[in-house]
């Protein structure tokens, strides 16, 4: 069987899949594939804000909920900001492994810190494997048990050698934020739109804008406030667009997790 893992990680000020940090991830995988009596699997990186929890969090979510390849498919992450402990650390610790497994049979495997599972809605639970030992455990601390879990896939995960006890509490996704922002300066997010919105406001800028039923609703040029092309189980993420531009630039290129705030008049 071909494995096809999607590995997502917080490398540098989010210089791209070409950054050194990939390519020795990709490496080890490969190799630990081969060492499980299995072949290379088909890995594709992509790169997410540093230490940026919620936006690895919802590209978790998007990857995993609409995939349609099952056991098959892997998603293993990496986002630590080694902020559950902010006192010295030793032995380059942090937080640690975790594991995941959809209703639609993929599996998610990565390190447990903010709001890295917090997307997923299914249980979470630890995974029997070392949370130090490296600065760069990605490559050299958690590939072996991406390995083990798929040369285990077609095993119930509760009888996974490595899988340790449930994590007790996943903490929920904040309200009123941005989730991700695509090429384009797209901004999703988790607001509910109401028909009744003038204006959107983030990071203290405040601008008009209109509601739509798609980001290509409103004229060229303008703001607009819509259901766009993200989300799963039938429900869209909401979307600010500049058609035309990039709503990024407009607000001054916010981050994902920062607050939006959808008002209904916007005083001149």
């Amino acid at each position: 069987m071909t494995f096809y893992i999607d590995f997502i990680a917080d490398y540098g000020e989010k210089t791209g899949v070409d950054d050194l940090a990939f390519s020795e991830v990709n490496r080890r995988l490969m190799e630990e594939f081969v060492e499980h009596g299995m072949s290379f699997p088909v890995v594709k990186n992509l790169a997410v804000n540093p230490f940026n929890t919620i936006e690895t969090g919802f590209v978790v979510a998007q990857l995993a909920h609409n995939s349609r390849l099952g056991k098959k498919h892997i998603i293993y992450h990496n986002t630590a900001p080694r902020k559950d402990e902010l006192a010295p650390r030793s032995n380059n610790a942090g937080e640690f492994l975790a594991v995941a497994e959809l209703p639609n049979g993929v599996r998610v495997i990565g390190v447990y810190g903010g709001y890295t599972f917090s997307f997923l809605g299914v249980p979470v639970y630890r995974v029997k494997c070392a949370s130090d030992g490296s600065q760069f455990r990605s490559r050299d601390v958690f590939p072996p048990c991406v390995a083990s879990l798929a040369e285990n896939a077609d095993k119930p995960l509760e009888k996974w050698a490595f899988l340790g006890e449930r994590v007790d509490h996943v903490p929920p996704v904040p309200e009123n934020i941005i989730c991700s922002i695509d090429g384009y300066g797209n901004i999703k997010t988790n607001v509910t739109i109401t028909p009744d919105t003038t204006a959107v406001e983030i990071n203290g800028l405040s601008m008009r804008a209109c509601v739509g039923d798609g980001i290509f609703s409103a004229q060229d040029g303008s703001l607009v406030v819509a259901p766009g092309s993200s989300g799963w189980h039938g429900t869209h993420c909401v979307e600010v667009c500049l058609r035309g531009g990039s709503a990024a630039r407009q607000f001054n290129n916010p981050r994902p997790g920062d607050k939006v705030i959808l008002h209904k008049n916007l005083s001149s």
